[in-house]
């Protein structure tokens, strides 16, 4: 008799539990593994921009280096050299491309061009924007 008397309590303990749960409550995990799925696919679509860069020493093209390459949103000029070419950087400055060093004796520098127009800072604080196209030449002062 006891032993039904506890079985019965038991069952009736289950039943108000579970009558007090929360029915809009997904079943196990679903919530957190499809949140999760979303965050990975925002995480994995980085955003790109295309750029355009050419390499030339005295005004003409280097072989073989000029590059059409995708960098991601907010990378920096001397972030996307450092990736597709082979340079010298010090503090930021490009002192050389592909083995072509500047020449400090002989006044050629490396310089650099955004669409046309002189750059205004540093390749280290420069941020690529989609559809550029950079110039560097080697070339005296």
């Amino acid at each position: 008799m006891k032993l039904k008397l506890k079985l019965g309590l038991v069952i009736a303990a289950s039943l108000a539990l579970v009558a007090c749960s929360d029915t809009n409550q997904p079943a196990g995990n679903e919530s957190s593994s499809v949140a999760s799925s979303e965050m990975t696919a925002t995480s994995s679509a980085v955003e790109t921009v295309a750029v355009s860069i050419n390499v030339q020493e005295a005004g003409e093209d280097l072989p073989d280096a000029n590059k059409e390459i995708k960098a991601e949103a907010g990378e920096t000029l001397l972030e996307a050299m450092e990736k597709n070419y082979d340079i010298t950087e010090k503090e930021g400055f490009i002192s050389a491309v592909e083995g072509h060093e500047q020449d400090d004796k002989a006044g050629k520098y490396w310089l650099y061009t955004v669409n046309g127009e002189q750059a205004a800072v540093g390749a280290a604080d420069y941020i690529l924007e989609d559809g550029d196209t950079i110039v560097w030449n080697l070339d005296g002062m």
